[in-house]
């Protein structure tokens, strides 16, 4: 009798690790992703400032891709110039819906931690600039696009796939609820 106890009580015991285990991973995910967005934005930003006079360009890959120094002090693609407030509510509540939905929606999915932790690392990684530069530091250049940085990419392929994780739920959601 107690050799089944004992093995059902291991078995529980092991599911709790596992669980335990898979949300550690998913929650140490989104940390180590943001604070690594946030490292390698910061780092690349700091060269081109130090390297590249502000509105010059040097050829990384000639015709196709220029290491461009523009100040930034408005949004994508240069809109809403020097509203600086308006950057800092803007990013307050960013990284507030990161943090509520990391609580919520993000759970034990790993997807979910990895896309908000690059938003949440490229919002951080913005505002420094804010902070302490005044302006963000867009650097790639295209040619055929506005010049951005690490910390705009991330936060845009961390919301299309966000976006799209979201759609997917709520359409299994709908095929959930129309089910008799």
């Amino acid at each position: 009798m107690h050799g089944r106890q004992d093995k059902g009580r291991e078995e529980r015991v092991k599911e709790l690790v596992a669980k335990n285990i898979h949300a550690c991973w998913g929650s140490g995910l989104f940390y180590i992703v943001a604070m690594s967005i946030v490292v390698i934005d910061q780092i690349t930003k700091a060269i081109v400032r130090s390297a590249v006079p502000i509105g010059e360009s040097l050829p990384l890959i000639p015709g196709f891709v220029y290491l461009t120094h523009i100040a930034n002090s408005g949004a994508a693609f240069g809109i809403l110039q020097n509203h600086r407030v308006l950057f800092f509510v803007a990013a307050a509540v960013v990284i507030s819906l990161i943090i509520y939905f990391k609580r919520t929606l993000a759970k034990n999915n790993r997807a979910i931690n990895l896309f908000l932790g690059l938003v949440m690392g490229g919002a951080i990684g913005n505002l420094i600039d804010r902070i302490a530069v005044g302006a963000v530091t867009d650097f790639v250049d295209f040619r055929f696009w506005p010049v951005f940085n690490v910390a705009d990419s991330a936060i845009v392929v961390g919301a299309v796939f966000l976006g799209v994780i979201v759609l997917g739920l709520a359409k299994e959601e709908r095929a959930d609820t129309s089910r008799p």
